[in-house]
């Protein structure tokens, strides 16, 4: 697969089952989705669709779980003691409820979004699988720009990737995303 190309794609997704297809994310002209290929920051099989495409040309794919989310694992579904989720002695209702997506932290700091399914009187029930996860994936859309990327624009998607508190001297903040440490990166929740 071709690396450092920089890829900007608009596109509709949808997971597909026995009932048909359902749209779960809509990217426009103005909010594309972007990435530099070849460091892994899309699905692998998502690249490999995407990546010999021209600018200007249509996609339509699916990718099976195997090759997006994975199976759902019944082993990252957890119940948690609800005590875990206490402020000041008083359980958070405002943030913990059935149906609410709550980022959370492992005993290595590394950081984990979990999806509230049960509140029950002693415990919450949370399911740590991606939200795509067991799902058939349909990607639909068009490649808007596919070209080689600048060494200032490698530079920046290597800083987003890797965000630190001190910005590098060649750091121009807009490129870089954020990563720099100047903005907060949006974790835009694009699903690829």
């Amino acid at each position: 697969m071709e690396k450092n190309r920089f890829i900007a794609v608009q596109y509709e997704l949808y997971s597909v089952d026995e009932s048909g297809k359902h749209l779960r994310e809509k990217t426009e002209l103005t909010n594309t989705f972007t990435f530099i290929s070849g460091f892994g920051y899309t699905l692998e099989e998502f690249e490999k669709q995407i990546v010999p495409l021209a600018a200007g040309e249509n996609f339509c794919f699916q990718l099976k779980p195997e090759q997006a989310y994975g199976e759902i694992e019944k082993e990252r579904i957890l119940t948690l003691d609800r005590s875990i989720f206490q402020i000041n002695g008083h359980f958070d209702n405002d943030h913990i409820y059935e149906g609410a997506d709550v980022p959370m932290q492992n005993e290595d700091g590394m950081r984990l979004d979990g999806h509230v399914l049960k509140v029950t009187d002693e415990h919450v029930i949370m399911d740590f699988n991606h939200p795509l996860a067991g799902e058939t994936l349909e990607y639909k859309g068009t490649v808007v720009v596919n070209r080689d990327a600048t060494d200032a624009e490698i530079r920046g998607f290597i800083s987003m990737l890797a965000p630190n508190d001190e910005c590098d001297e060649e750091c121009d903040h807009e490129h870089c995303g954020g990563g720099c440490g100047q903005h907060h990166h949006c974790g835009c929740g694009h699903c690829h």
